[in-house]
């Protein structure tokens, strides 16, 4: 959203005249300076079309509410100076703005109109370029243009009359009631771009690379996948939890490994590019197998079976990815998996270390625990819970 309301601002202050032409009808008024001093216009008159008019009106009125904009129609605004806006919608996903002052200065522009977003584009567009005309921050395209008239109303035929009606049955409510009622019914607000909170589900595959000492066995640490909730706020914020199962086998003898983490940071979304940063705690319980079966784990040199205590660690992880949009309450991110982790377990005897696993014969085959890189693929289902 940030990006569209962006590029909507970049293309009022630089983008170059859509097609420029001198229109006819009112003068203009001869009252107000033609350089490019700052200047807050008194009045505007408003020409929309092939927009929503009334939600236009309603998103410029919350964008400009010291201004009053009215449809374009009637007599000329009586304090200067005033300017008349028209908005034009030329395809499905382009639109032109121009901007007439009551001394005769025009400025013409072009915009992209986002689908699903074209009252909050336009309305944002229309209030930069005014905003910047009131500065004197841009050039007018041409000078000595008149305000055109408004377009003739199309003559009434009067109809036929209709026969004698019974009485009413009841009084219509008071004139002031209704007066204040309709205005009520006109002005719709866009709620299509509305923040809300996010409940998203998530599936992803990853292999487990050990990085650093102690080196003991290969450096695969294992593949698998996993699978997470992740909660976001409509401001970024953002929490998870989530499982993963890795395992890995070698001459008959297996290792599994089961995590559970919770993990917060920030969901960065810009269009449709979308990356969260988390920072989280797990526990991963583990174990080992032979002939697809558990098997004891005893102490080097002694017979005896020793505990498995589960592994304790931390992590950062990154998953920027493509975002898709069906509907204003579904979305679908799909990328590569990041993820930079350590983990240890906790001896009775000599406190934290990273286990290393050898088979009967002492050939080293796994490491447990240490410094670990995971890479993979990642994809989320995204279910908007509500309006902020």
């Amino acid at each position: 959203m940030l990006l569209a309301s962006t590029c909507a601002l970049v293309t009022v202050l630089v983008a170059p005249a859509a097609e420029p032409g001198v229109a006819s009808g009112m003068s203009p008024g001869t009252g107000d300076a033609t350089t490019g001093e700052p200047q807050e216009f008194r009045a505007a008159r408003a020409d929309i079309r092939g927009f929503d008019e009334a939600a236009v009106l309603a998103a410029l009125a919350l964008r400009l509410p010291r201004l009053p904009i009215e449809r374009h129609g009637g007599a000329a605004p009586t304090e200067a100076p005033y300017l008349y806006l028209q908005l034009t919608r030329a395809a499905d996903d382009r639109g032109t703005i121009r901007v007439i002052t009551s001394d005769g200065r025009a400025y013409e522009r072009s915009f992209a109109v986002e689908i699903g977003q074209e009252v909050r584009v336009v309305a944002s567009t229309a209030a930069n370029l005014i905003f910047a005309v009131e500065q004197g921050a841009v050039i007018p395209d041409q000078e000595d243009v008149a305000i055109p008239p408004p377009a003739a109303a199309p003559e009434l035929v009067p109809p036929e009359p209709a026969p004698p009606e019974p009485p009413p049955p009841e009084p219509s409510p008071p004139l002031d009631m209704a007066e204040e009622t309709g205005p009520k019914a006109q002005v719709q607000k866009d709620m299509s771009d509305r923040p809300r909170w996010e409940l998203g589900v998530g599936l992803h595959a990853a292999a487990v690379l050990g990085l650093g000492p102690p080196a003991y066995g290969g450096a695969l640490g294992g593949g698998g996948g996993g699978l997470g909730l992740e909660v976001r706020s409509p401001r970024g914020l953002a929490a998870a939890l989530e499982t993963r199962a890795i395992g890995q086998a070698e001459a008959g003898v297996g290792l599994g490994r089961l995590r559970v983490a919770i993990a917060a940071g920030y969901a960065l979304r810009r269009g449709r590019f979308e990356l969260p940063i988390l920072v989280g705690l797990a526990i991963e319980p583990w174990w080992v197998t032979r002939a697809g079966e558990r098997a004891p784990l005893a102490a080097s040199g002694d017979d005896d079976t020793v505990a498995r205590p589960p592994l304790l660690g931390g992590f950062l992880r990154l998953s920027p990815g493509w975002r898709a949009r069906p509907s204003p309450r579904l979305g679908l991110r799909v990328g590569p998996r990041i993820e930079l982790g350590g983990s240890f377990g906790i001896d009775d005897h000599d406190g934290p270390r990273v286990v290393g696993l050898a088979d009967a014969v002492g050939v080293p085959r796994f490491r447990v625990g240490g410094l670990e890189l995971s890479l993979g693929l990642e994809l989320a289902l995204q279910f908007g819970l509500g309006p902020r």
